[in-house]
């Protein structure tokens, strides 16, 4: 019994890291998407897009482990 009931608290909290990752990821997204909001900045906007997705891959690959 014991180690089903760790089993399942282990599940919570793996989807609650899971959950904080996404949180976070869509927040950096918002404010990528709030700095850069004019068309000469599309480079700029992709750059801050794609290091939000990589601290979101990072967060992900944290929680996994």
């Amino acid at each position: 019994m014991p180690l089903v009931l760790y089993s399942a608290s282990m599940a919570f909290i793996w989807a609650g890291c899971k959950s904080d990752c996404k949180e976070e990821f869509q927040s950096e997204i918002e404010t990528c998407h709030l700095t850069y909001d004019s068309p000469e900045d599309a480079e700029d906007l992709k750059m801050c897009v794609d290091a939000a997705k990589e601290t979101y891959d990072d967060c992900i690959r944290e929680c996994d482990e």
